[in-house]
C-alpha cells in the first residue's frame, strides 16, 4: 500500500516547515518564522482529512482484494506426500504435483499467502511434453520403456513459489596481488615478482535475485532452469490460476534471505576479484560486503513438472515455463551401465588386436 503525505508549508513565505523538538515548535528554516503546534495543525486540517480518507479508501481496497484472494482460491492438502497446493475455487479435483496421489479440499487459504506478483505461463503442455521426449533423446544408459513408465501424459503446470530480494551493497576487497615476470638470458634463468596492496571497492545494485519457498522443490533444479524474465511480471491475478495448480511457500523470507544473500556475495567476490585480475594471483584476500536498501517481492513463477519413479527411487524434470530451459534428473540402467563399463575396458586390450588382424590380412592379399 503506497504511503499517504501531508506538507505543512510556512504561512509567510510557503517554504516546507520542519518540526524542531527542542523548541516544540514548528519552524522555517528558510525565512526563521516559528508556530504553535496548533495553529499549524488547525491550518492545513482540510489536508490531514483528505490524506486520512485517501489512506482509508485505499486500505478498504486492499482488504477486498484479500478477501477476493482468499474467497477464490482453495488449499488442497496432499494425504500422501503432504503438500500445499493453491488451486482456483472452481477445480473439482486434482493430482498432486509431486506424487500424482489425488488431493483433497482442506480450506481457504489466508491473504498471507496471496503473491504480490506473477510470471504467466508462455509455453503449452505440449510444448512441455515434446521437450521432455527431446531431453531423454539419445541417452542410451536410460532403462528400456522408460519413457513410457515415465508417464508423460502427467506432466503438469505449476506455480512455483519464490522470494525475490533487491537491493544495494557496498564492497570493499583488500589483498596482496604479485605479477611476476621471467626470462632468459644464456644459461641462467631470472624471475621478477612484484608485490602489491591492492584495495577494491564497488557498490552493487542487484534486482529481484531469486531463491524458491518450497522446501518439497530442490533448490539446485530450480537454478537449473533459471533465469526467468522479470519483463513478464504481472500483478497477481487468480485469473492466471486457471488450468494450473500453486504451491505455497513453507519456507519464510527470513530464510530464503539468506541463500540470496550467498548468491549476492559469490557474485559480488566474483566482480570484485575480477577487477583486480591484472594481478597474477591474489593473496590474504579479505571482503567486507555491507547490505542497504533491502526490498522483498512474493512471486509465483511457472514450472512444468513431471515427477517418476525408478526402482522405488523419486526423479524429477522441470522446464521454466517461460523460457522453455529444461534440466532434469534421469535413472540409469544396471545393466547397460554394467556393459558401457566392460565396453570401455575391453577396447584398449582389442584395438591393437584389431590392428594385428587387419595387418595379417593386408599381407596375405
Amino acid at each position: 500500500m503506497g504511503i499517504q503525505t501531508v506538507t505543512y508549508q510556512c504561512p509567510n513565505c510557503n517554504a516546507a516547515l520542519e518540526y524542531d523538538n527542542s523548541l516544540g515548535k514548528f519552524r522555517c528554516f528558510y525565512c526563521d518564522g516559528v508556530f504553535e503546534e496548533r495553529e499549524i495543525k488547525d491550518l492545513f486540517k482540510d489536508n490531514e482529512q483528505m490524506s486520512l480518507e485517501e489512506n482509508e479508501a485505499e486500505l478498504t481496497a486492499e482488504q477486498a482484494q484479500d478477501e477476493e484472494f482468499a474467497q477464490q482460491s482453495a488449499l488442497y492438502s496432499c494425504p500422501n506426500c503432504g503438500a500445499g497446493v493453491i488451486c482456483d475455487s472452481l477445480t473439482a479435483s486434482t493430482r498432486c504435483h509431486f506424487c500424482h496421489t489425488p488431493v483433497i479440499l482442506s480450506g481457504r487459504l489466508s491473504g498471507d499467502f496471496k503473491p504480490d506478483v506473477i510470471i504467466p505461463f508462455t509455453t503449452t503442455r505440449e510444448q512441455a511434453e515434446s521437450g521432455f521426449s527431446k531431453y531423454i533423446q539419445g541417452k542410451f544408459l536410460l532403462p528400456k520403456g522408460f519413457k513410457e513408465n515415465a508417464r508423460i501424459n502427467s506432466i503438469s503446470a505449476l506455480y512455483v513459489p519464490y522470494w525475490l530480494k533487491s537491493g544495494l551493497v557496498d564492497a570493499v576487497m583488500s589483498a596482496t596481488g604479485k605479477k611476476v615476470t621471467s626470462w632468459s638470458r644464456g644459461n641462467t634463468r631470472y624471475v621478477n615478482t612484484k608485490v602489491y596492496n591492492v584495495e577494491r571497492g564497488m557498490e552493487m545494485a542487484f534486482i529481484r535475485v531469486p531463491c524458491d519457498g518450497s522446501r518439497r522443490i530442490d533448490d539446485s533444479l530450480m537454478e537449473s532452469i533459471e533465469p526467468f524474465n522479470y519483463g513478464g511480471l504481472k500483478p497477481f491475478s487468480m485469473s492466471y490460476l486457471s488450468g494450473c495448480a500453486a504451491e505455497k511457500y513453507d519456507v519464510p523470507k527470513q530464510e530464503a534471505a539468506q541463500r540470496i544473500d550467498q548468491r549476492v556475495r559469490e557474485a559480488t567476490e566474483q566482480m570484485l576479484k575480477e577487477n583486480a585480475k591484472e594481478y597474477g594471483t591474489l593473496e590474504n584476500v579479505r571482503i567486507n560486503i555491507t547490505p542497504r536498501r533491502q526490498t522483498y517481492v512474493y512471486a509465483l513463477l511457472p514450472v512444468w513438472f513431471l515427477n517418476y519413479t525408478y526402482n522405488g527411487k523419486d526423479y524429477a524434470f522441470a522446464m521454466n515455463g517461460q523460457t522453455g530451459t529444461m534440466f532434469g534428473q534421469l535413472p540409469v540402467s544396471g545393466l547397460k551401465k554394467f556393459l558401457f563399463g566392460l565396453g570401455i575396458f575391453l577396447i584398449p586390450s582389442v584395438i591393437p588386436l584389431l590392428v594385428t588382424l587387419l595387418g595379417v590380412i593386408q599381407r596375405a592379399f
